[in-house]
């Protein structure tokens, strides 16, 4: 049996085929097919990934070339305790804005232009069609990440001059694959979060003001500062840095660890939203 839909026109569009293969491996497939096809040909899913890339290499650099010409200044604006590695590595900090949009806007998109009743009716198993846009989320973000954190940390390093740091520094590898990760993770639990809310203004709104102020804000009050550690982007960028401000108890995979506790229960939160409630 198949699921067909009506309005092939509209569904085309974004790269959602009429019908699709009811069950088995087929359907899977095609359905992950067709949310690959969605990202690849909408404007504002590129627009996110690129922007993202060109805007964390150029800052990447800028960052570098900054810190560079201050040092040599010895004009007391780095920290004494200066670090190259934690330096190169900071740029994931910005990066994550892109994840966090691209992850949004994966689900969110479809519930606000109601393309989501068009992809139900191609795929009505609600578990196959989360799975799917779960999947191309991870299959998109993580080589994207990998490209983005590794070229970043090179590029700053390389404007760091001789205060740089070499690929083959302690914390260096991992700290690269842990990034990939991390934002990997992030862009995950932004999907979960958008598919809770239904909504892009409110899912970016509370990620951004949760990365930007609860969670500075949070980490400076005596009272929360301990359990500001265990918060996922605290517990994230952790996973990456070896110099002074290193969580030796947290330690760098106790860190990224965290953030997939927290991402594993996003996506539950989203999962059950998307099972029960009428599009």
């Amino acid at each position: 049996m198949t699921a067909s839909v009506s309005g092939h026109s509209s569904a085309g569009a974004v790269g959602v085929p009429s019908v699709l293969p009811a069950t088995g491996a087929g359907a899977t497939l095609a359905a992950i097919h067709a949310e690959w096809t969605k990202v690849r040909t909408l404007r504002s899913m590129v627009a996110v990934l690129a922007g993202t890339f060109v805007a964390s290499v150029g800052l990447a650099v800028l960052s570098g070339a900054s810190v560079s010409r201050a040092l040599r200044a010895d004009n007391g604006m780095v920290r004494a305790d200066f670090n190259p590695v934690d330096s190169g590595f900071n740029i994931v900090w910005y990066t994550q804005l892109g994840m966090v949009a691209f992850g949004v806007l994966l689900m969110s998109g479809e519930f606000g232009s109601g393309m989501i009743r068009v992809s139900l009716a191609a795929v009505p198993q609600r578990w196959r069609l989360y799975a799917a846009k779960a999947g191309v989320c991870t299959a998109v973000v993580l080589p994207l990440a990998a490209v983005t954190v590794v070229l970043s940390f090179l590029l700053d390093q390389a404007a760091l001059g001789d205060y740089g740091a070499g690929a083959g520094d302690a914390g260096v590898v991992r700290g690269m694959a842990l990034g990939t990760v991390y934002l990997t993770l992030i862009a995950l639990l932004s999907f979960g979060v958008a598919t809770a809310v239904r909504s892009t203004a409110v899912a970016l709104g509370a990620m951004y003001v949760f990365l930007f102020a609860v969670s500075p804000i949070s980490q400076a009050v005596p009272g929360l500062k301990e359990a500001a550690r265990y918060l996922p982007d605290k517990a994230g960028i952790q996973a990456l840095k070896v110099g002074a401000d290193a969580d030796p108890a947290l330690g760098p995979w106790g860190g990224i660890l965290i953030v997939v506790g927290w991402t594993v229960l996003a996506l539950v939160v989203g999962w059950l939203s998307f099972r029960k409630r009428e599009v």
